[in-house]
C-alpha cells in the first residue's frame, strides 16, 4: 500500500512538470496563455517578478480564498489536503520558471506557427491534467477553489469552472490596460485552450491505463 502511494505521488510530481511545460509552451505560441495563468503572467510583466514567482503569489491567494469560504470548522478538517497544496504549488512554481529558461529562445515567426504551438502546448497540458487525475492524490489551488465555490454556493462544478476561468480572463485584460497599457497575455489562444484542452484530456484518458499496473501492482501470490 504504501509503496502504491509512493508511486501516485511520483506521478503528481512528474505531471506539475508537464502542466508546466505546456503552460509555457501555450504562452510561447504568442496567442494568449491559459486562462487561470493570464493574471500571474501579466504581472510578470508588469514587475520584475518571474512567472513562477508570481504564479506562487497567486495560487497563496487562492488557498486564503478556499479558508475564507470553507469556515474555521472546515478548515481544520481538511487541513492536511490544504497544507499539501504549499509544496504542490511551490514545485509547480519553480517547474514554471525551469520551463520559461528552457524555452527562453523559441519564437515561433508566423501564424501558423503558432498556432501549431498552441495545440501542442494544449495537448502537452492535457497529458499533465490527466496525470495528475490518475495519481488522484490532491488538486491544485484553482481547481479546489472551483470546487469550494461549487459546493458553497451549490452549483455544478462545470459551471462554475466556466465563470471561473471567465472572471480571471476579465482580471488578466484590466491589469494588463492598468500596468501595461494594452492587452498583452490575453488573445484567441486563451479561448482556445480553453475549449481545447479539456476534451484532449478526456481523449487522452484511455491512454493512462498503461499506469494502473505501476499504481495498483497486484500482490506476488505467496508460495504454497
Amino acid at each position: 500500500m504504501q509503496g502504491s502511494v509512493i508511486r501516485k505521488y511520483i506521478l503528481l510530481f512528474v505531471s506539475l512538470f508537464v502542466n508546466a511545460f505546456g503552460i509555457v509552451f501555450i504562452t510561447k505560441a504568442a496567442l494568449g496563455t491559459s486562462p487561470i495563468s493570464g493574471v500571474p503572467y501579466v504581472m510578470s510583466l508588469a514587475t520584475p517578478l518571474t512567472f513562477g514567482t508570481t504564479t506562487f503569489i497567486w495560487n497563496m491567494l487562492f488557498m486564503a480564498t478556499e479558508m475564507a469560504l470553507m469556515g474555521k470548522r472546515a478548515v481544520c478538517e481538511k487541513k492536511i489536503e490544504l497544507l499539501w497544496q504549499i509544496p504542490i504549488v511551490f514545485v509547480f512554481s519553480s517547474c514554471i520558471d525551469v520551463s520559461m529558461y528552457i524555452m527562453h529562445a523559441y519564437a515561433p515567426k508566423t501564424y501558423l506557427e503558432m498556432v501549431l504551438s498552441l495545440i501542442v502546448g494544449c495537448a502537452i497540458l492535457a497529458t499533465g491534467i490527466g496525470w495528475a487525475v490518475k495519481a488522484d492524490v490532491t488538486m491544485n489551488p484553482g481547481e479546489y477553489l472551483v470546487k469550494v465555490i461549487g459546493r458553497r454556493f451549490q452549483h455544478p462544478f462545470g459551471n462554475v469552472k466556466l465563470c471561473f476561468d471567465s472572471v480571471l480572463v476579465v482580471m488578466a485584460i484590466v491589469l494588463s490596460l492598468l500596468f501595461l497599457h494594452k492587452i498583452k497575455g490575453i488573445g484567441e489562444g486563451t479561448i482556445i485552450s480553453a475549449l481545447l484542452v479539456g476534451p484532449m484530456e478526456r481523449m487522452f484518458t484511455p491512454l493512462w491505463h498503461l499506469f494502473d499496473g505501476w499504481l495498483q501492482p497486484k500482490a506476488k501470490a505467496h508460495a504454497g
